[in-house]
């Protein structure tokens, strides 16, 4: 499921991805109430809530992987078909043309690459037990052995992940492989499949419009349709650019988040003013993922008290995620929660939640507003305010320490949104690695380098701390609030020149020793003396990943370089 969710090159690609996946896991369970009866669903809590289903699902009762599966299976076929039949009628292409799919007389006999999708997109596992625990280690168990079956995809590769094939009409065609095509007819399956793309890209930039006007423009009147709407404020290809070569989980993906085709299908409709991101040279975006800590073993915990009292048990297991979905789904529809028009919530199962701060484009042929590291810096400030309340309420019902990891990526404009996932994951993972309960930033350059840093939430706010001292504020100035602009081009300036004449180190050398004292020295000077501080109340070991002197000056390294990044120029 990740990786389906993280092979995205849009905003509208990761949207559509977490409406298929709440969709598949929200059909799952309403199968086992079916089956087994209100109240047979143990975890996830609110399983009348769509939006944010998680996938992994406890259940009470028999239910085999058989019924699991086939479940599954015909809800996310039953998808792919309403997408495809959108197509095939809409597009304008005879239907003999088409090869990507079965014929009537192809039924049960071979599959088309549609089918093959339908069949071996996913993996299911199954585990089951006398009791919640028993379920839960039974399935991990069963994880180890992979659900996979490989299929050779036919085709030239998608622009998107450049591992499966592009979904058009002729894909799957049979041809004699041992005959080479003649530059003839090379050419015309190239222009059919670019009259492919752009009459679907043109289809879906208007769907109310152009698919009840009928019409099928010629790829000439296509390219000119393009050239006179290029400065439309509107845009062309809002939903599939001209260029795009899409596989079809890829394309289906897409297609969801069109309101006519999610509202057929049964699942949440994406608001008709939607807007993407944004990434135009000097536009940054900020993204951040974040994950409940050890969600397995509060689950365990759970499962494992009250044993002479299982439907006590039962309930506190169902509690425990009700409160977390029922947070989630606030997180998400929180209009507060970002300033106005640069951000959005993209998923929030409870302990799990993905979503991106950026700039929208506009109606306009005005430039939108850039959002500036700082606001980025403020916001990350402010976020562990979020789940304070959960915390509490997990505490006093249930009696459990609940805290998240997140990983926020600050990201450059170049940079491919699927690596900007990949960047989001790692630094999620660093942060857990590192204790948990904290934040890894990560600023990510066009080059594809990048500077992090990794802090617990508790004292995140060390950067607020920041004092120029070639710019000290008067208390007159403090109090008439004409305080001096915070310069961290100065500390930036002066800890580089001390790397660079060594007096600073940060790796080990044979025969040299770091010595930490130089760069905790430049620390209190600037951070108003928090490094005696944290050795006073011997919070180095809680920063960094051990109390060496290394951890600390490398902790003090990266401090620098992300909040230069950051908070340079502005007064955090």
């Amino acid at each position: 499921m990740q990786g389906f969710i993280e092979k995205s090159r849009k905003l509208r690609d990761l949207y559509g991805a977490s409406l298929i996946l709440s969709y598949l896991s929200f059909k799952l369970v309403k199968e086992v109430e079916q089956r087994l009866g209100e109240g047979s669903v143990i975890s996830p809590g609110l399983v009348h809530v769509l939006e944010g289903m998680p996938h992994r699902i406890l259940v009470r009762g028999h239910l085999t992987r058989e019924i699991v599966r086939n479940t599954l299976l015909k809800e996310w076929q039953k998808i792919l078909k309403v997408c495809r039949k959108w197509i095939e009628d809409n597009i304008g292409i005879p239907k003999e043309q088409y090869c990507w799919a079965q014929t009537e007389g192809q039924t049960g006999k071979e599959k088309g690459e549609w089918e093959r999708w339908g069949e071996y997109t996913w993996e299911v596992f199954w585990g089951s037990g006398d009791s919640p625990r028993a379920a839960m280690e039974d399935l991990e168990t069963r994880k180890l052995k992979r659900d996979w079956t490989a299929i050779n995809w036919l085709g030239e590769s998608s622009s998107l992940s450049g591992t499966d094939a592009i979904a058009w009409h002729r894909l799957g065609e049979k041809r004699d492989l041992n005959q080479d095509l003649t530059p003839e007819e090379k050419l015309q399956l190239k222009e059919e499949q670019e009259l492919f793309y752009r009459r679907l890209s043109w289809l879906l930039d208007d769907p109310d419009k152009h698919v009840s006007s009928n019409s099928h423009p010629s790829l000439d009147e296509l390219k000119d349709y393009e050239k006179k709407n290029k400065d439309n404020p509107h845009g062309i290809g809002r939903y599939i650019a001209v260029n795009e070569r899409l596989s079809i989980p890829e394309l289906v993906k897409r297609l969801v988040t069109l309101p006519r085709l999610a509202k057929h299908i049964g699942m949440t409709e994406l608001e008709e003013g939607f807007k993407d991101i944004a990434r135009e040279q000097g536009y940054w975006t900020g993204w951040f993922i974040g994950d409940g800590d050890q969600v397995g073993d509060k689950l365990i915990t759970l499962a494992e008290q009250n044993p002479d009292d299982p439907e006590r048990r039962d309930a506190s297991l169902n509690r425990f995620t009700e409160l977390m979905r029922d947070w989630g789904s606030k997180f998400k529809e929180n209009q507060d929660l970002f300033p106005a028009g640069k951000g959005r919530v993209i998923y929030a199962g409870g302990d799990d939640f993905l979503g991106v701060l950026y700039s929208e484009e506009t109606q306009t042929q005005e430039k939108p507003e850039k959002l500036k590291p700082i606001e980025a810096w403020n916001w990350l400030m402010k976020l562990p305010e979020q789940w304070k309340d959960l915390q509490a309420e997990v505490k006093r019902e249930l009696d459990i320490d609940f805290t998240y990891s997140v990983g926020f990526v600050w990201a450059a404009h170049s940079v491919p949104q699927r690596d900007v996932l990949q960047h989001c994951r790692e630094a999620e993972k660093r942060s857990k690695n590192l204790g948990r309960d904290r934040v890894t930033i990560r600023v990510v350059f066009n080059s594809g380098q990048y500077v992090q840093w990794t802090c617990p939430w508790n004292y995140l706010d060390i950067l607020t701390k920041y004092r120029d001292r070639n710019g000290v504020n008067t208390q007159e100035e403090i109090e008439k609030g004409t305080k001096k602009t915070a310069n961290w081009n100065h500390l930036y300036s002066d800890w580089a020149t001390l790397k660079a004449r060594h007096a600073v180190q940060l790796k080990e050398i044979e025969e040299v020793t770091i010595n930490k004292e130089i760069a905790v020295t430049i620390f209190n000077l600037y951070f108003d003396d928090a490094g005696k501080q944290f050795e006073a109340a011997r919070l180095w070991d809680k920063l960094t990943e051990d109390n060496t002197a290394v951890a600390i000056v490398n902790w003090i390294d990266d401090l620098i370089q992300v909040g230069w990044q950051l908070c340079r120029n502005s007064e955090p």
